[in-house]
């Protein structure tokens, strides 16, 4: 058979409908039932009040001769109103093609394509009904589909409710048969004729056309019939379903990646339904951020709807219910967007979590996870729960369950989650439970007054909208993921790590993020081994979210089985470590600083189209000297890095000569880790020049065996007398057993800006005798005041200290005791030749104040700069979501309980 379609059929010319004042055209594809063709072709004709129509049948080289032969037949005896084409056997999707090519050509008038199925039909009104629907929809409606009714095996199913893509990419509920609007396939869109072959191909056609920037329009009680048997081409594809949902992942890629995902749930299907204390309305949002606030009484309806037809109405799955002061506080210090993530994680397993603010006994941040089914809830100034839960309650209000929310009887599966912060906290109060039984009492009412009513009559067969985001999330490996929405113009960047301790590594992070939020990053700060971090208000100016987790397998690594004797993570195969996944997933971009375990996370993360970076600031050793720790885990893992940071030459040709490609190291040197007023700097240098009285010895670090606090000790024993004085500023971090008995009182830890630079000037000289470093940044910090360094030549140090001009370095290859006699050695040279002192002071500084974070990260800006554009275009087209009442459909009719 030739592939050339002719049209067969030539009506008289004074019987014939004319082409041009075709308004519909409705394409038959037509293979292997020609017993049923003439339903279908009757069905269109007998149809009533409709504009012009035209019926295409499509032969796709049916093996039955009399296909063709009906299609002649109705063409005859219906000039004008049937035609026939013909082709080799391609598949429905061709023949689908090739009956909406003919039409657009051959009726140029036509608004409209519609296509059915040859074994099914339409009852009289259907066409009339779509085409009035067309009429009365704006341009952007590209389709209106159908409820379906079934024969056969009969059965009604609902399709109802407003259009939500996010709904389409997790279930196809838009029959084939549904009208399309010319301007759709003028877009491009066509079914699939190689990919698709195997079924689902019109669930593909409807994301194309929606990824064209058309939506969907229900169609309600149309008066469309699909013939139901239990075999068919739909029976077929649903045996390969797990592979044709894989293809059709692929093809449509962009639609299911994080931020549009997140764009669309914001849009069509927002998360957390806000109820706060002493304000008026409810407000429905994903990010915290950007909200849209509604009536109450609304709300409460849609929460009715929602239960009596989940498939068709969405409510936010998770109520929030708060008092102003605690959710200010969290709103202030950048904790919000975590404490949503952990709910919606814990409400998987409990039915409520309350969360309770405490003043912290030292300037940390903690969160803790409490299961104390005894204690009341009262206390708390922030209640979540499921939308479930909250009906639950209202359908039995004077239940013990519902009693016990007063404290009398324990209530069950409730997560407590105590929050620690520095300063003053908030009183705890009772306002979120009295917010919560006000609506139990308000849903409870509303339930009575549509008890007995009769529900839809129609089966759903459609999961809950509320949560479609999350089997949408769940198909591209996501769990909960942080409630952060894409705002065009603006990139997200996540700072990975595993403690938080205003050490060197966390400065130098704040650092950088200061400079990217200056540029217009967004900046997300992520702890991923620990519940608790040091906390001061440089966390909340640094970062727009900081998030804590702990437990989500970032500590399963496997030390047996290693890459060149380093351990590697087994975190990926963690079912928990998809919400680790989707702390990260929002962001364009990542760095990972040390979080070993989340080596595991990049190729995963990258393959959502995150730009992944390392960062490393050392390769540590072992107390034998051996090399060991990140450095080795990341050169497992380098293939899956767009990039890694190093803060050193020394660091980049370590990992030169470990196989890290050249072009994907990025040179990012430290500064200062915090900024100091050229004011504070010129006094301390005029302060030092004319100093008298003992040579001041400054230690500030951790006290663990890295810095070498043993050696410390010693020298500090061997210098002690009129002519030194030595303050040591810092704590055991490690854990390591380290610390020996110093003979000087230990100062502990300073934070704050001022009583840094305080310690700085008072300091002659700033001692470090450690085992192995990177470039610290306390040495940079006592540079910038004059305060020369006497350090062990280790790691990257000689690249910051010139010795004999600007400090001294120690050789670290010397016996341990030759070590202590060269720090005990210029110890006592420096307190006798000030001189030399001040003029090495005065050369630190001046190296010192040539250094800004800006300039050292410029490597790393243009590579950011050329992997995620600065313009960031909204992942998907939004719609406009027009449901300003709240209330359920027409079609939904309210009933008892759910």
């Amino acid at each position: 058979m030739p592939d050339a379609l002719p049209v067969i059929g030539n009506p008289p010319a004074a019987a014939a409908q004319d082409p041009a004042t075709v308004a519909i055209a409705v394409i038959i594809p037509a293979w292997g039932q020609p017993g049923l063709l003439p339903e279908a072709l009757a069905s269109v004709l007998a149809q009533r009040g409709a504009p012009p129509t035209a019926a295409v049948v499509v032969d796709d080289g049916c093996p039955s001769p009399s296909t063709a032969a009906i299609a002649l037949q109705y063409a005859a005896a219906h000039p004008g109103r049937v035609f026939l084409l013909r082709q080799r056997n391609r598949g429905l999707s061709a023949a689908r093609n090739t009956g909406t090519d003919f039409a657009l050509a051959a009726f140029p008038q036509a608004r409209a394509l519609f296509f059915l199925d040859a074994d099914n039909r339409l009852l009289p009104d259907f066409l009339a009904r779509a085409w009035a629907a067309l009429g009365a929809a704006p341009p952007g409606t590209g389709w209106f589909y159908p409820d379906i009714d079934e024969f056969g095996a009969a059965q009604n199913c609902a399709c109802g409710g407003d259009f939500s893509l996010l709904q389409l990419i997790v279930q196809n509920y838009c029959e084939a048969g549904s009208l399309v609007r010319r301007e759709v396939f003028a877009a491009g869109p066509r079914f699939d004729t190689a990919t698709m072959k195997a079924g689902f191909e019109d669930w593909d056609f409807w994301l194309q056309a929606a990824r064209a920037g058309f939506r969907g329009q229900h169609l309600p009680e149309a008066g469309f019939l699909y013939r139901r048997r239990p075999e068919s081409m739909l029976s077929a594809a649903e045996r390969q379903r797990d592979h044709l949902l894989r293809l059709l992942r692929e093809r449509h890629a962009p639609l299911l990646a994080p931020r549009a995902l997140a764009a669309l749930e914001a849009a069509e299907a927002p998360r957390f339904a806000l109820f706060e204390v002493d304000r008026p309305g409810v407000a429905l949002f994903l990010d915290p951020a950007r909200a849209e606030t509604v009536e109450a009484p609304a709300f409460r309806r849609r929460l009715l709807a929602a239960a009596q037809a989940p498939g068709a109405v969405h409510a936010p799955a998770i109520c929030l219910l708060a008092e102003a002061e605690p959710l200010a506080l969290l709103r202030d210090q950048r904790l919000l967007p975590m404490l949503l993530w952990w709910a919606e994680r814990l409400l998987r397993d409990h039915d409520m979590v309350a969360l309770e603010i405490v003043a912290a006994d030292r300037p940390e941040l903690s969160f803790e996870l409490r299961e104390d089914p005894e204690a009341a809830i009262a206390g708390s100034g922030i209640l979540l729960l499921g939308n479930e839960r909250l009906m639950r309650f209202a359908a039995d209000p004077l239940s013990p369950e519902v009693a016990s929310l007063d404290g009398e009887v324990p209530l069950p599966r409730i997560a407590r989650l105590r929050l620690g912060l520095p300063g003053p906290v908030p009183a705890a109060g009772a306002g979120a439970l009295r917010l919560l039984q006000a609506e139990i009492a308000a849903l409870a009412k509303l339930r009575a007054t549509s008890a007995g009513l009769p529900g839809p009559w129609r089966i759903d067969w459609r999961g809950k909208r509320s949560g479609m985001a999350m089997e949408a999330r769940a198909a591209i490996g996501l769990g909960a993921t942080l409630p952060v929405l894409p705002v065009a113009g603006r990139r997200d960047i996540g700072f990975l790590l595993p403690l938080f301790a205003f050490a060197g590594l966390e400065k130098v992070v704040m650092r950088q993020a200061q400079v990217l939020r200056a540029r217009g990053w967004r900046t997300h700060l992520v702890v991923a081994g620990a519940l608790r971090m040091e906390w001061g208000p440089e966390v909340a100016e640094s970062f727009n979210s900081v998030t804590l987790f702990q437990g989500l397998g970032e500590g399963r690594l496997e030390f047996d089985i290693g890459y060149f004797g380093g351990t590697t993570s087994r975190m990926g195969t963690d079912p928990a470590a998809a919400d680790a996944m989707g702390v990260l997933a929002h962001c364009d971009a990542v760095i990972n600083t040390h979080a070993a375990g989340c080596h595991a996370l990049v190729a995963p993360l990258r393959r959502l189209g995150v730009k992944v970076f390392g960062a490393l600031h050392l390769v540590e050793r072992t107390p034998w000297g051996e090399p060991h720790g990140n450095p080795h885990m990341l050169a497992a893992y380098e293939h899956a890095y767009d990039g890694v940071l190093v803060i050193s030459e020394v660091l980049r040709r370590w990992c030169i000569g470990q196989g890290l490609p050249r072009d994907k190291l990025l040179l990012v040197r430290n500064a200062p880790g915090y900024a100091t007023a050229p004011a504070r700097v010129a006094e301390a240098l005029a302060a030092r020049a004319t100093r008298d009285g003992p040579l001041r010895v400054l230690f500030l670090g951790r006290l663990d065996a890295q810095k070498g606090i043993d050696r410390l000790a010693a020298t500090i024993a061997a210098t002690r007398g009129p002519d030194v004085a030595c303050r040591v500023v810092g704590r055991e971090v490690l854990g390591d057993g380290a610390r020996p008995l110093l003979e000087v009182p230990v100062e502990p830890p300073v934070q704050d800006a001022a009583a840094l630079d305080a310690l700085y000037a008072w300091a002659d000289l700033l001692v470090l005798p450690s085992r192995f470093e990177g470039v610290p940044l306390v040495i940079l910090e006592a540079q910038r005041l004059g305060c020369a360094v006497a350090a062990t030549d280790v790691g990257a140090v000689a690249e910051i200290v010139a010795d004999g001009a600007d400090g001294v370095l120690v050789p670290a290859d010397l016996e341990e005791a030759a070590i202590i006699d060269r720090f005990t050695g210029t110890i006592h040279r420096l307190a006798a030749d000030r001189a030399a002192l001040r003029a090495m002071g005065a050369a630190a500084a001046s190296r010192a104040a040539a250094l800004d974070w800006e300039t050292c990260m410029q490597d790393l800006l243009a590579r950011l700069d050329a992997l995620v554009p600065g313009s960031v275009p909204m992942p998907v087209p939004v719609p406009v979501i027009e449901d300003a009442a709240m209330h359920a459909p027409a079609w939904v009719a309210p009933r008892g309980r759910p």
